[in-house]
């Protein structure tokens, strides 16, 4: 049995709805596209699985948990065998706020994800799958060397970046008509910037539309190992325009010489590991953290120094997370991934370990916590190292960044999942 499903669900927001990616002053005034969740089930001899794609920058952990839940009761799978993952556009809708229109909204998302698995499910049918890759360049290693030995958020030409572009394609085995695509690239979604007030699933909603218009089939666009890379080009819509031209080249340069075939070899497996966070420091560089994250980002900490002091005076040195890491595979090709932003080079490292092209490991799945850097980025500091966990670590439960070795770490999960 060889078996996929496709089904895709409007998930647009109401207008004045709050952003999530950059603080932005007002809400969403413009819409310049719809955006989506699409869902795509997969069914062989040995399982059915689910894979999801929705946009949004990344919704928590806890709430990605409910999506996978009610699935899992709705069409009698394993929750582990449900991946949700977030393009992870920064022109998108937020999902946690205290505003009732976002409560409302965030109800209605995980309805439409859930209605889009059980439909996909609904509309399996004997199908067949290909992998094919190429190298492309549209995304650039982001943390900048400075003069004091330290990095900043801008460009480094000579960084590391994974240039992989993937494509999964499926096809109906009486038809030989495609029915679906799922492209895995590398470069950060967040095109455009503060200065826009527009709802945009950023240059994946624009080679989405390219793609589906010229392969007539769904398609998503899957992140890498994006968390130390941005986008080639940045700031305009043009700028969109490029990275959506370059991807979708990219990806239909490979449609012809794809080999179809029906699924073998097919598993969604999860493993848990529990990541521990570096120690909470003294109190003068909790408070040095603090106002380092609010002179470089404009936010308020108030609610990060509260408890991180508070965890301080409880004599709390040591906090850790358990980590999700799961492993998406069909026939010669897979992608894991986790709640996280790990950096190229961890996806590299997976690549070469398993000497296999066609071996992806990304972010924003099934949930989102914050950044993975690598142990060789810690001496350099930066966004990634020190400051996110201040910005967003009050929201995601990551209040600490991981132990310099995590990176490590979980690559070597990774590989005990394939070879599982």
């Amino acid at each position: 049995m060889s078996k996929v499903g496709v089904y895709k669900v409007d998930i647009t927001p109401p207008l004045g709805i709050e952003f999530i990616g950059y603080h932005r002053p007002t809400g969403i005034t413009n819409v310049d596209e719809r955006i989506y969740a699409t869902a795509f089930v997969f069914e062989s001899n040995t399982a059915k699985t689910v894979f999801i794609s929705i946009d949004n920058i990344g919704m928590l952990i806890e709430d990605t948990s409910i999506i996978r839940e009610q699935i899992a009761n709705e069409l009698s799978i394993p929750f582990e065998g449900i991946t949700v993952v977030y393009t992870h556009t920064h022109s998108g809708p937020a999902t946690v706020s205290n505003s009732e229109v976002v409560k409302a909204y965030k109800t209605l998302l995980i309805k439409n994800v859930v209605k889009a698995a059980v439909k996909a499910n609904q509309h399996v049918q004997i199908s067949e799958v290909g992998w094919n890759v190429t190298m492309g360049d549209i995304g650039v290693n982001r943390r900048e060397e400075t003069t004091d030995g330290k990095v900043k958020m801008g460009t480094n030409e000579n960084g590391i970046v994974d240039q992989r572009i993937g494509v999964l394609a499926i096809r109906n085995q009486a038809t030989q008509k495609l029915s679906g695509a799922i492209v895995f690239c590398t470069a950060h979604p967040n095109v455009l910037k503060s200065d826009s007030d527009i709802l945009s699933g950023d240059y994946p909603g624009l080679t989405r539309a390219i793609l589906e218009q010229v392969l007539h089939c769904p398609v998503i666009i899957v992140q890498g190992a994006t968390g130390n890379v941005n986008a080639k080009y940045r700031g305009s819509m043009r700028a969109i325009q490029q990275m959506s031209y370059a991807l979708s080249g990219y990806a239909l340069t490979m449609m012809p010489s794809i080999v179809f075939r029906s699924i073998s070899k097919h598993k969604t497996i999860s493993t848990k590991y529990k990541m521990d966070l570096k120690d909470i420091p003294e109190t003068d560089n909790i408070k040095r953290m603090a106002l380092s994250a609010e002179e470089q980002w404009g936010v308020n900490t108030n609610k990060w120094l509260t408890v991180m002091l508070n965890k301080y005076n409880q004599h709390t040195k040591k906090i850790s997370i358990v980590l999700e890491i799961q492993l998406f595979q069909i026939n010669e090709g897979s992608f894991s991934g986790i709640p996280m932003e790990p950096f190229s080079e961890s996806a590299l490292d997976v690549q070469e370990k398993l000497n296999n092209k066609l071996a992806f490991f990304g972010g924003y799945t099934n949930g989102y916590l914050g950044y993975l850097p690598t142990k060789e980025a810690y001496p350099y500091g930066g966004y990634e190292v020190e400051l996110n966990p201040v910005v967003y670590g009050p929201i995601t439960g990551l209040w600490m960044p991981p132990v310099e070795n995590t990176a490590e770490s979980i690559v070597n999960k990774v590989l005990e999942l394939h070879r599982n």
